[in-house]
């Protein structure tokens, strides 16, 4: 049964129906959104994280999981990342048999039309499809009023601003809101420091620092985070534009593996790669592969976790442990 992303986003309740919901698209932070929904309105549900090769790996993984009973919660949810048609078979079996106590939601990256794990969500009347497509100006000035509901100082052109800043895409959008939220205590916002908070020569650095990072670059990853300074309230806004880069690498590993040759995967990402950030990603692809930025997700998510628990801790400090854990990650061979 198919889903609107817009409808889901305004009430998460819809994909109660469902015992099984495939949520796929090139919309990276929609995706993000939407999970980051339903880890919270499961909250109370204990939550099994796998991704498709895991499963691949061992196909009795997921089998075991859904039919043991949760010993934490009386029920429970499974998130599946990275789908493709390879897991199809092993889905079906499983949707035969819904449960009462279990949900399973499967991410994915861009499925084509023929793909045989789409149209089977498509037909049938268990499963929950939701395509996430790209934003436009118009949903992503929708998501920035409400994102910013509670905020005074909220003009269209601050809107515009904010579109524009982010070429966009919403994970970077969703980057910046945190920036104002983390500036903007009062919840006042004055928006003649907009363009000073968002196009710093800080945040440019950090791009520098982030390149060189996943590139494996040690030299210039040494002089980057020597001339950096780091600002403590902008530490969620470092770890979005890490997860970022991980997340259009994941996306660019997808399209190589299909398209068998770098240039014309590197066409087709959307948002498009400029041009001048194309000899980056040459570089960073060749260094990681489908598992490797799997452990980097996880790597960025325990920072995160870090940093929302632990008040006394040096965010500077934590974002660099991380930058030194990612380009160790680069620069191993597995």
């Amino acid at each position: 049964m198919i889903l609107k992303s817009y409808l889901l986003e305004q009430n998460i309740t819809l994909i109660d129906k469902y015992f099984i919901n495939l949520i796929y698209g090139e919309n990276i932070g929609m995706k993000d959104d939407i999970k980051d929904q339903i880890r919270t309105y499961f909250k109370s549900c204990e939550k099994i994280l796998f991704t498709q090769d895991e499963i691949l790996k061992k196909k009795d993984l997921l089998i075991e999981q859904v039919e043991n009973t949760s010993l934490f919660s009386s029920k429970k949810i499974i998130i599946i990342n990275e789908v493709t048609d390879k897991i199809k078979d092993i889905i079906s079996e499983v949707g035969q048999k819904p449960k009462e106590d279990l949900k399973i939601f499967l991410f994915a990256q861009a499925l084509e039309k023929k793909s045989i794990l789409r149209k089977n969500f498509e037909k049938g009347n268990t499963q929950g499809i939701i395509a996430c497509y790209q934003d436009n100006e118009k949903t992503l000035g929708e998501y920035i009023r409400k994102k910013l509901k509670d905020y005074s100082g909220v003009t269209q052109q601050m809107i515009n601003f904010l579109i524009k800043n982010c070429n966009l895409d919403r994970k970077t959008l969703s980057g910046e809101i945190d920036k104002i939220k983390c500036l903007f205590i009062d919840k006042k916002i004055n928006t003649d420091k907009l363009p000073e908070l968002l196009n710093n020569n800080n945040n440019l650095d950090f791009n520098s620092v982030r390149d060189a990072c996943f590139s494996a670059d040690k030299t210039n990853l040494n002089e980057n985070l020597g001339n950096i300074v780091l600002q403590n309230e902008n530490a969620y806004f470092y770890l979005s534009i890490l997860s970022n880069r991980i997340e259009k690498l994941i996306n660019l590993n997808y399209e190589l593996r299909k398209e068998k040759n770098i240039e014309k995967a590197i066409d087709k990402m959307k948002p498009p790669i400029f041009w001048k950030d194309k000899p980056t990603f040459y570089k960073q692809i060749s260094r990681w592969n489908s598992e490797k930025l799997e452990q980097a997700r996880k790597i960025l998510f325990n920072a995160e976790i870090q940093l929302k628990v632990n008040a006394n801790l040096n965010n500077n400090t934590l974002i660099k442990n991380l930058i030194v854990d990612l380009y160790q990650k680069a620069s191993s061979t597995s």
